[in-house]
């Protein structure tokens, strides 16, 4: 979790530099940075439960948006979106795009880079497991084997039939796939 630890020190510094600026001296920068570790422990239990933070290149990006076959009526979500680069790109071309992400600096780059988007992408800090996905169309996810397994069992009872489900690496061992390329499976519910 290097963005956590860049989060942390950059954060920290910029909190210490603006009560100073401020006069507030008397506060201990060591509870500072302990309260913005704080802020590090959901992307912490998601790097555990669902997977950790890892960038896809651009090749498995447009190969994951090419077997999601996107619409411009598609709903679309992406399970732990991390910087919400796969969540920006789909938006371009459906009518609704929502990433969930529980790392506090990803979501919080991710709204940033929204403030700078014209599309329809929304970051979301939020439990992939506790969301509802009766509306997706396309959902996105990178996720490790037995995050996999979870899905299978907690979210995919519930996906409308005909929902494409696009995964980046990992399989879902209990279906079997409707296309694959370049370690990207699509699966249709």
């Amino acid at each position: 979790m290097a963005e956590g630890a860049i989060f942390v020190l950059l954060a920290g510094l910029i909190t210490i530099v603006v009560f100073y600026a401020f006069g507030i001296t008397n506060i201990d920068p060591r509870i500072i940075i302990s309260i913005l570790f704080l802020l590090l422990i959901p992307g912490f239990y998601a790097a555990i439960s669902s997977g950790p933070f890892v960038p896809s290149s651009r090749k498995r990006h447009r190969t994951m948006l090419k077997l999601a076959d996107l619409g411009a009526d598609d709903v679309v979500y992406d399970l732990g979106c991390g910087d919400g680069r796969l969540i920006f790109e789909a938006a371009r071309y459906t009518k609704k795009a929502i990433g969930y992400e529980l790392s506090i600096p990803l979501v919080l780059f991710g709204k940033l880079r929204a403030l700078f988007s014209r599309n329809n992408a929304h970051i979301r800090f939020g439990n992939i497991w506790k969301q509802d996905y009766k509306d997706a169309d396309v959902i996105f996810c990178y996720l490790l084997p037995k995050a996999m397994k979870t899905f299978y069992k907690e979210v995919w009872p519930h996906l409308k039939p005909g929902t494409r489900v696009v995964s980046n690496a990992f399989e879902i061992h209990e279906v079997k796939p409707v296309k694959k390329e370049d370690r990207v499976y699509l699966y249709q519910a």
